[in-house]
């Protein structure tokens, strides 16, 4: 039984969502008070603006359930995961219809249980109602990878390597992206932190962010045969080199400083910006540590190229059957004829 307080989804838009959850959306659920029937819910609309029937709501016993209506998936049997902390069923309901439930079994995780919440939202955003079972296998596949990284975050610490990496990252979208667009589109705009090939998309190009201690052999590390194969879009390889340097040096940061002044300015344009800048750090593996303070590092150069012609790079259509996880690196030497001028390129992306 639900106790609905929202409008029905019938009133549903199919446009692109506000993006006005995460904070909002904890607010709205902690309004909501628990019911006396058993087996009741407490329920809202997460967002009537999102194209599914997500619901947020609390459970007679008071705990804070999210949910999802659609219609049944008639190709794929829908898996479910196994997350410690929360559970996660599903629900038969008339006319061939499911509900996805996941429940939160202790009131200590809400925040990241909102978050969480949250990117589940945004990765389905751009699914319509008439594709609610394909919503639902989307949602699912998600759950599956916030089960994932959470399990490796517990307790664990980045490695050096990831550290620099999302310096790095970090790095690029303050100095580049930041006077150039509002934060929120460049938040969307970030992507290496949900495990995909590269980690930025920014009009129609696909920017690989690689970022290493300066020495005398530059090389950059390529993680996989599709990293730099052209086949997924245009493709710009911009690499980053970092000094240590002194405490007190200026223009230098740590980690842990670049992104407390992300999140105040996240924090001061308001909205959805902290929540998306917050799910990306918890899916980077970051949580803030004293040790990461120990680092200092100041950005020595910049450069950007177009993975074309004959770029240095081995393609997944190249490979013998057989052979995959490739592993490589490439003398920066050899990127030079390939350079582009990264702020010319920028503007056209962004701008027209």
């Amino acid at each position: 039984m639900w106790r609905n307080l929202e409008t029905s989804t019938n009133s549903k838009r199919t446009t692109t969502p506000r993006l006005c959850w995460g904070s909002k959306m904890l607010e709205r659920w902690r309004s909501l008070s628990p019911v006396p029937e058993i087996g009741a819910r407490n329920v809202l609309i997460a967002d009537s603006a999102h194209p599914l029937d997500f619901r947020i709501g609390r459970d007679c016993r008071g705990r804070f359930v999210f949910m999802l209506d659609t219609d049944k998936p008639v190709d794929k049997r829908p898996v479910l995961p196994s997350v410690k902390g929360m559970l996660i069923e599903l629900e038969n309901l008339a006319n061939d219809r499911t509900r996805l439930v996941v429940v939160l079994q202790d009131d200590a995780d809400l925040q990241n249980f909102s978050l969480m919440c949250t990117g589940l939202m945004l990765a389905t955003n751009a699914i319509s109602a008439s594709r609610s079972p394909e919503g639902l296998l989307k949602t699912l596949e998600e759950l599956h990878r916030w089960h994932e990284m959470l399990k490796r975050r517990r307790d664990n610490r980045l490695t050096r390597s990831e550290r620099i990496g999302l310096v790095g990252e970090l790095l690029f979208l303050r100095d580049e992206l930041l006077p150039r667009m509002e934060i929120l589109p460049a938040l969307l705009a970030w992507t290496g932190h949900e495990g995909h090939e590269q980690d930025f998309v920014i009009s129609s190009a696909i920017f690989e962010v690689k970022t290493q201690v300066v020495t005398a052999d530059r090389m950059i590390s390529i993680s996989s045969e599709d990293q730099l194969d052209p086949v997924q879009g245009r493709i710009l390889l911009c690499n980053q080199g970092i000094s240590p340097v002194p405490s007190g040096t200026s223009n230098a940061c740590t980690l842990n400083s670049i992104v407390k002044e992300l999140v105040g300015l996240a924090k001061a344009t308001g909205g959805a910006a902290s929540d998306l800048l917050a799910i990306g750090l918890l899916e980077a593996g970051y949580e803030p540590h004293e040790e990461y303070d120990d680092e200092i590092w100041m950005l020595v150069d910049r450069a950007v190229y177009e993975i074309r012609g004959d770029f240095p790079r081995i393609e997944r259509a190249e490979l013998r059957h057989g052979v995959e996880q490739v592993r490589y690196r490439i003398r920066v030497s050899d990127c030079q004829p390939y350079g582009v001028d990264l702020h010319s390129t920028l503007e056209k992306l962004i701008y027209g």
